[in-house]
């Protein structure tokens, strides 16, 4: 595929992609949705251009939607868990299979640590106070399920993507 081709195939993607992050700013409950459904564009770009693309789009569609919501946490959350999460997807998946789920979880766990430092630092938010503690710690597991929920649910549309749409797309990409 030439550079043309490439570069305006990436520009299609940052505009899908901010466009979903659009409806997810401004549908408060469809924010996490927009990101994760945001986040396969990324993988898409992956597979059919290649890896310097990738964080381009990631980044270009995380400023275009920091440019439109610059005071929600919507381009936060992409920018921080779903824009990167299926390029590391990716880097991840050439190590050994056993180890797969092990540097995923690690990955969650230091980015979940990291969210709850800077709500304590920013909002001023003492998470981990002794007041509701099971709540915040049930909080903290779920996050991890839904995690390896969402890292599921990106390997199920890549392997759908691959046997069913695949085909139809390479004359386009060519």
């Amino acid at each position: 595929m030439r550079t043309t081709k490439k570069i305006t195939l990436s520009a299609m993607v940052v505009a899908l992609g901010a466009a979903l992050m659009a409806i997810g700013g401004v549908v408060d409950v469809f924010d996490l949705s927009a990101c994760a459904l945001a986040s396969l564009l990324i993988a898409f770009v992956y597979i059919e251009i290649g890896s310097p693309y990738t964080y381009l789009v990631w980044i270009c569609t995380t400023l275009a939607t920091f440019i439109m919501f610059s005071g929600s946490v919507i381009w936060i959350e992409y920018f921080a868990v779903f824009g990167i999460y299926p390029i590391l997807k990716a880097y991840i998946e050439r190590t050994p299979r056993f180890l797969w789920i092990p540097i995923k979880l690690v990955y969650v766990n230091a980015i979940i640590w990291l969210l709850f430092l800077a709500s304590e630092l920013f909002l001023h938010e003492d998470f981990w106070g002794t007041d509701k503690l099971l709540v915040k710690i049930a909080i903290y597991a779920l996050l991890n399920v839904a995690f390896i929920l969402y890292d599921i649910f990106i390997t199920v549309l890549i392997r759908f993507y691959f046997e069913k749409l695949r085909h139809r797309f390479k004359n386009f990409l060519k």
